[in-house]
């Protein structure tokens, strides 16, 4: 299986061709930190992996994009670019969380060091003094959801870790427990903190995840892609008073 994934809900912008199964695959990325440079970079990124592959996009069997939650433009533009090539080329689409691909990575690159964290909490700052957070168990190879995803303010997620068996056996990951440290330093001191390592998605643990939906038959149309922001008010504007 050939499958095509973007990845631009953070400040990096990144494109992967993975080939071959869950078990055994080779793949090519394209991955580059360019906070608002993703629209003139994605493209761009996505011939490149194709190009060194030697295929065009007719030869792809799947596309797969992190489909946030995340910055709104960068979401936003994996959607569209996404949705257009799904069009074009009438190709199937993994939908993937961006916060799940963040997790995926950390088991990958793990997997690398002959080590494991299979208990990952992923908090990424979301502005407006929230957090997008959800929690991720391995299952059969692939990060699965503990937790729904959402978005929330500091106090509520240490209300949310008290009551919860959250123990030193999960591994804290992304940009918001360090943007919200001062808030959560008496709880979240007893995780294995990997911030510094892990703060961004990459489109090849999208395209990895693509196997799971490929799997459970969950591969949607162009006409089915959606972002997820999470934050309902994300565009809307300030009324006047």
């Amino acid at each position: 299986m050939k499958i095509l994934a973007l990845e631009t809900s953070t400040h990096a912008c990144s494109a992967a061709l993975l080939e071959g199964t869950a078990d055994s695959y080779s793949c090519i990325e394209r991955f580059e930190l360019a906070p608002r440079n993703h629209t003139q970079l994605i493209l761009p990124m996505i011939d490149s992996v194709l190009g060194e592959a030697g295929y065009s996009i007719h030869d792809i069997d799947v596309l797969a994009y992190g489909r946030g939650p995340g910055a709104f433009t960068g979401v936003r533009v994996a959607t569209g670019v996404v949705q257009a090539i799904s069009y074009g080329a009438d190709l199937p689409v993994a939908q993937i969380s961006s916060l799940a691909a963040l997790a995926q990575g950390v088991q990958r690159q793990s997997d690398s060091a002959q080590s494991s964290f299979p208990h990952i909490l992923v908090a990424n700052d979301a502005r407006m003094g929230e957090m997008y957070f959800a929690a991720y168990e391995l299952k059969e190879g692939f990060m699965s959801l503990h937790t729904s995803e959402q978005v929330i303010k500091p106090e509520a997620l240490l209300q949310l870790l008290q009551n919860n068996s959250f123990d030193e056996h999960w591994a804290a990951i992304g940009s918001g427990w360090q943007e919200y440290r001062e808030g959560l330093t008496d709880f979240i001191d007893k995780f294995k903190q990997l911030n510094k390592d892990f703060q961004f998605p990459h489109a090849q643990d999208v395209a990895y995840l693509a196997f799971k939906e490929y799997q459970s038959d969950h591969l949607v149309s162009a006409e089915q892609v959606r972002p997820v922001y999470l934050r309902d008010n994300v565009a809307k504007k300030p009324q006047p008073a």
